[in-house]
């Protein structure tokens, strides 16, 4: 670990594993009350764009090496060695966000390789899927935690299993798929009804809302739904709960006509992008 390293952790990630949380955040801002004092209102300001860090209470600010500084009252080479615990985690919190690096890559030759697939443990991707409201999914065997490599750096983030065993992959900062792209059946053993998905993310939303009383279909992408004629041909009942945008509308109405037992279901998230942007807004009760 050496100091221009230690500023690329992101602040946010180690305040959280140090048990502090911010209590509103705006845009790039987040606000947390000041981990230097006890305070009621929240002044101390971490803009996660620049990855910098202020305190409006004693009007310092600084990186992450100032911060740990600050609060500790570590030499350098004592905040080195203390950062150095959070070296091995910090990948999927990376500002150079995994987004761009498969579209820079895609230029140029790209090796994708998956290292490890295990269950979900990391606490950064279990609060992903819980700021996202998604509570019920260990019992989910398609859902993973998947390690990967692009074009020799490591990544890890959700993995989501596929027909032909590719992966969906989401995180924070990525929404890539590795390995071939396929739709994901899910039969669970209700052969009358079938529930069809644009994405894994509004399938766990369902899963987390309602009761399970049918087969599903996750599409991983809209387009696939031209391929799937075989599959929705084998249900008295098909419910459609796609995207509301202009590809959404389009496929629900192609698939309206081409099945006449097949429903559009978005009707009651109006309004909202999809079924988890609709959850994910839901006030708390």
């Amino acid at each position: 670990m050496n100091i221009e390293k230690a500023k690329q952790i992101p602040i946010e990630f180690v305040l959280q594993k140090l048990n502090h949380l911010p209590s509103k955040i705006r845009g790039n801002d987040s606000w947390y009350l000041s981990p230097f004092r006890e305070e009621k209102t929240s002044s101390f300001k971490v803009n996660t764009k620049i990855n910098k860090w202020y305190d409006h209470g004693i009007q310092k600010g600084g990186n992450l090496v100032d911060l740990i500084i600050e609060m500790y009252h570590f030499s350098i080479s004592e905040t080195l060695h203390f950062l150095e615990d959070f070296d091995d985690e910090i990948s999927i919190f990376s500002f150079q966000k995994q987004k761009a690096l498969v579209k820079n890559d895609a230029k140029k030759d790209t090796t994708i390789k998956i290292n490890k697939v295990i269950d979900i443990q990391h606490f950064a991707l279990k609060e992903y899927l819980e700021n996202r409201k998604i509570y019920l999914y260990e019992d989910e065997p398609n859902l993973k935690e998947v390690h990967f490599q692009i074009n020799n750096k490591k990544y890890f983030g959700i993995g989501f299993k596929n027909n032909t065993d590719g992966f969906e992959i989401r995180s924070k900062y990525s929404k890539i798929c590795i390995g071939k792209k396929d739709v994901t059946l899910l039969v669970k053993g209700y052969k009358n009804k079938l529930r069809v998905f644009e994405g894994f993310f509004d399938y766990l939303s369902f899963k987390n809302a309602f009761k399970l009383d049918s087969d599903f279909l996750v599409l991983n992408s809209i387009t696939l739904i031209n391929r799937c004629d075989e599959i929705l041909s084998k249900y008295d009942g098909i419910e459609l709960y796609f995207d509301n945008d202009e590809a959404g509308n389009q496929q629900t109405m192609l698939t309206l006509e081409k099945f006449k037992n097949a429903k559009d279901c978005r009707v009651f998230y109006k309004g909202f992008k999809d079924l988890n942007d609709y959850l994910t807004n839901l006030p708390l009760r």
